[in-house]
């Protein structure tokens, strides 16, 4: 709906308020312009609601791949502290002899 439309919708449902009627041209065009926006306000609805579970599951894969890396890292941690003591007693035992 253009801004035009708007402005006279809304100056012939003023006028209706004020004068207490709706005239029988405008009683269809509301009628209908109310119809489409509430078809409009579903679709919408729907649209937020896929759009809030696709972040669901986004956010859920993302948890899932930060706690995957976090194990990961531990993992390396723990590797690198068994090469140290690896090469610190291949050292020790090489100073030995």
């Amino acid at each position: 709906m253009t801004p035009r439309a708007r402005r006279r919708l809304l100056v012939a449902l003023l006028a209706a308020l004020v004068l207490g009627t709706v005239p029988a041209a405008g009683a269809a065009s509301v009628a209908g312009t109310a119809r489409r926006a509430t078809v409009m306000l579903v679709k919408r609805k729907a649209e937020v609601q896929r759009l809030q579970r696709s972040v669901s599951t986004q956010e859920s894969r993302s948890q899932a791949a930060a706690a995957k890396l976090k194990r990961q890292d531990a993992e390396i941690a723990e590797l690198q502290r068994q090469l140290q003591a690896a090469q610190q007693a291949g050292r020790a035992a090489g100073e030995g002899t």
